[in-house]
Parts: structure tokens; sequence; C-alpha cells
């Protein structure tokens, strides 16, 4: 079985960006997100059930993606590439530029946010545009006998065992928590020489960005307030907030 992930990457909440640098994927701060992570623990869950099965990573964002690239390296993929993200607003764009990735997968995960502000569509235009059936936010994989992907709804789980080429989306779980490397495959990594797939996109893009503009009072007011003095005068005086809230 080949799997391939393709991982979008955020920007560091930890470093001040700009928006153009948002927009371009031209931050030196990426890290992935935590579907990126859960699409990734997926993958090389089915490798540890079923060691024949092979695993190609595909990180968006050129360059700036080293970082990631490397600690997807530290967990022994070495299938591994980074490639260029063009007109990131565009989520047909995007969609069709990750076409030509999938080819020969027999399973595709993809965050079920990729680089397209928490929209979601991205997953499912590349399982129309690849012809594949969806799986949408699976939480869990289970590689025992077969691949069966699951996920909640409501009261009730909905597996999908696979059969045949599927991309799904994954969203995060406290169960597919992504493993810890070891520390002599991390310093290693740290070495890895990161190729790059030629960017397939398509010649007009169906949308093009005009401009930014900064937003202007885009957030509901809410109302705010300081506890002062001694921890148990702040306690109390939280306790007394709370249970007004309760009303």
């Amino acid at each position: 079985m080949k799997i391939v992930v393709l991982v979008a990457g955020v920007h560091d909440p930890k470093w001040p960006v700009t928006p153009d640098a948002v927009l371009a994927g031209e931050s030196d701060h990426r890290i992935m997100s935590p579907f990126d992570e859960a699409a990734l623990e997926m993958a090389l869950r089915v490798r540890d059930a079923q060691p024949a099965t092979s695993i190609a990573v595909r990180v968006a964002g050129g360059e700036a993606s080293a970082k990631i690239a490397r600690a997807v390296a530290a967990l022994r993929i070495s299938d591994l590439a980074a490639f260029s993200c063009q007109h990131p607003w565009d989520q047909a764009t995007m969609a069709r530029a990750l076409a030509p990735l999938c080819q020969g997968a027999d399973m595709v995960l993809i965050g079920r946010e990729f680089g397209d502000f928490d929209d979601g569509l991205v997953p499912a235009m590349l399982a129309g545009i690849v012809c594949w059936p969806f799986f949408g936010r699976a939480q869990t994989i289970d590689a025992g006998a077969g691949v069966q992907l699951m996920r909640e709804a409501g009261s009730h789980v909905e597996s999908l065992t696979l059969s045949g080429p599927l991309v799904a989306s994954v969203t995060n779980d406290r169960r597919t928590r992504l493993r810890k490397p070891l520390m002599k495959n991390v310093m290693e990594a740290r070495q890895a020489e990161i190729g790059m797939v030629p960017a397939k996109v398509p010649p007009s893009p169906g949308l093009s960005l005009d401009g930014l503009l900064p937003c202007v009072n885009s957030r509901a007011g809410t109302d705010c307030a300081m506890l002062d003095g001694p921890p148990h005068v702040q306690a109390q005086a939280l306790a007394d907030i709370l249970w007004e809230g309760r009303a």
C-alpha cells in the first residue's frame, strides 16, 4: 500500500507575521498543524501494522517548509519533498495543484483544513478532481485487518474500510497525537536534503487577489474585568462572576 500525506503547515503563533507573508506562504516560522500531525500519525500506524506500506509526504510552502520537512524526516520517512503553493486563496487552484501529487496512491491523507483558513474545502475538491471517494473528518484508523477509518457523528461511530483509492481529510483527536521521534533520528534529519516538487499549477487561476486591507471592528465587543488583590480575593471575584453567569 502507498499512502500520500499532504502537509499544509501553519504559521507559528509565537512569531509575528505580516498578512502578505501569510497569503504567500513565505513565513520562515512554520510548524505542522494539529490536522497535519494527525494525518501523519495515521499513516505511521498503518506502516506499523503493515510494514510493506510506503509513505510519501509532500509539504506545502516551498523552501519555507524546510523545518516541517525535517520534522517529518525524523520519523523515518524518506519519500519526502516540498512544493510551492501559488494562489493559496483560491481553493480550487490549490486542489488542482495537489492532484498530481496523489498519483499512484492507495490512500491520501490530508488535514481537514489545508491552508484555506478553516474553510475546509480543499480536501473535498481534491477528491472530486481525482475522482476518488471522500471520507471527511477521520479521527482514528485501524490497520489490523485491512484499513479502517473511523469518525464520531453525534452519539455513534461511523467507519469505512478501505477498498480502493480514497481521499480522507483528518481532524485532530487525542487518540492520534503524533509520536515523538528518537533523538538520533532528529539529529540525522537536520542534515537531510529536502527535495522540491516542480509546481504544476494551471496557467490562469480562477481567482486573483486585488489587495489586502486591515479589518475594522472585525471582532465583537466583549465585557472584560480585571481582577485585583491577593489570590483568594481574585478567586472569590471569579467565582462570583461564574455564579452570576449561570442565571
